[in-house]
């Protein structure tokens, strides 16, 4: 008999709780009580890997100089006196009755390496210049999360990265589960369609080699656990994905009309926002998706050349219909509600306008989209100075972002950890509350 979801997220609940004593400082049913009663059963964090400019995207400047303004006109929104870039149409419908945008968002790093560190895992990079990962190294959000919430269903991962976590940094864990352990690793989609009619390779993991029957599988585990005096929650949690065909149906884009794919957008954007909700709807706690054209290196919003050539042409028309269209499938299907959605660069980008039609790297202040999971639309927090270059009112700085995820997940933001060296360790490196305003 297949357990009810409740009770699979207690079993998993008590199985860490009672482990190495990482969650000594917490008392049981708290951690129970606030996972099982949040806002958000799950979320779906998309990366505009490199740096979304807020000028050509949430926070035009129609009144800067020229030099800061950009070559694109704005428009109206769905929120009276708030306009967004011409080029995302899409959004600027969606706005008072689906997300809602903080516009003065900002940490202190300029640095890819440093600057993804700390949107990911709430912790500033140890040392960028490391070369070789550190397994003391901070876990990334996504890793925390699958600790402290199991998936709905047997036999689903609890971490997804879309494509791969491997575009996310070679120096240091942006991603990973570090030091809390291999378990929590995220699985990794492998690339997905550039089309709507492009056959989805799913990835290997997901299945037992076609040359070992079910059968012989089965037996296989039954006689390790024979062998074995002690249950692996690890091992059995890969068993069960080999075993069962929840992730691998969960995975499956192929099973999607092509009507719901076309919708989404024929391209690599459209197609990773589809596949998160299809992973949203089978009950994976968190999903890091990547959104890139390079689905190899994966820093497409990396604008120092032709900026506005890349943002008008291949940049912001998938990624404001493949956004959209999430938005709407997923309020459509009952989902949003439970399900929170963030849109983020790792920073924004320079007021000024280089010499190569670009814009560096800035991050003073930038955008970020929130939606569904207890967020209220139609809200724009926070704003920046007349030609974008520092906060106005209400900064935000990123980990406040992080700190609202968690607590729309039921992940108190005074969870401790320990590390290899037994070092106690807080989810987020500095005391930070959730955005009230958007709750």
């Amino acid at each position: 008999m297949t357990p009810t979801p409740g009770l699979l997220r207690r079993d998993f609940l008590k199985q860490i709780a009672i482990g190495s004593g990482s969650f000594s400082t917490y008392i049981m049913p708290r951690i129970a009580r606030a996972v099982e009663t949040s806002k958000a059963r799950s979320c779906i964090y998309i990366l505009l890997q490199g740096g979304l400019s807020p000028y050509e995207s949430f926070d035009p400047k129609p009144d800067a100089p020229a030099e800061y303004r950009g070559e694109f006109k704005h428009a109206n929104t769905s929120v009276p006196g708030v306009i967004f870039s011409e080029y995302i149409p899409l959004l600027s419908q969606r706005l008072k009755n689906r997300f809602s945008i903080v516009r003065s968002a900002y940490h202190p790093s300029p640095s890819h390496n440093e600057a993804l560190h700390m949107v990911l895992t709430g912790w500033p990079c140890p040392d960028a210049s490391v070369e070789k990962k550190n397994r003391n190294d901070n876990p990334g959000i996504g890793s925390v999360i699958a600790k402290l919430r199991a998936p709905n269903k047997p036999g689903l991962p609890a971490y997804v990265c879309i494509p791969h976590s491997g575009q996310l940094g070679s120096r240091v864990h942006y991603a990973s589960a570090s030091y809390l352990g291999s378990r929590y690793e995220p699985l990794d989609s492998g690339m997905v369609p550039e089309s709507a009619t492009e056959l989805y390779k799913l990835p290997s993991d997901l299945g037992p080699n076609p040359a070992i029957p079910r059968g012989r599988l089965r037996d296989r585990i039954a006689l390790r656990y024979q062998i074995s005096a002690s249950e692996d929650e690890y091992l059995k949690q890969a068993y069960e994905m080999l075993n069962l065909d929840s992730a691998a149906q969960a995975f499956d884009l192929n099973r999607e009309p092509l009507a719901m794919r076309q919708r989404y957008g024929a391209n690599g954007m459209g197609q990773q926002a589809l596949l998160s909700r299809r992973l949203v709807e089978a009950g994976v706690p968190f999903t890091l998706v990547n959104f890139s054209l390079n689905q190899v290196k994966g820093q497409d919003w990396d604008t120092h050349e032709q900026n506005f050539k890349l943002m008008k042409n291949d940049l912001l028309p998938p990624m404001d219909r493949a956004v959209s269209v999430l938005l709407d499938d997923l309020s459509e299907r009952g989902l949003l509600d439970s399900t929170l959605v963030v849109v983020s660069g790792e920073f924004g980008r320079t007021p000024k306008i280089n010499p190569n039609a670009g814009r560096d790297h800035w991050p003073n202040v930038f955008s970020v989209l929130m939606a569904g999971g207890g967020i209220k639309p139609g809200i724009v927090l926070g704003s920046s100075t007349q030609n974008g270059a520092e906060v106005r009112t209400r900064p935000v700085h990123m980990y406040e972002i992080l700190a609202t995820i968690y607590q729309q997940l039921g992940v108190s933001t005074d969870a401790i950890f320990h590390d290899l060296s037994n070092r106690p360790m807080p989810v987020l490196s500095k005391p930070m509350r959730a955005v009230e305003e958007l709750l």
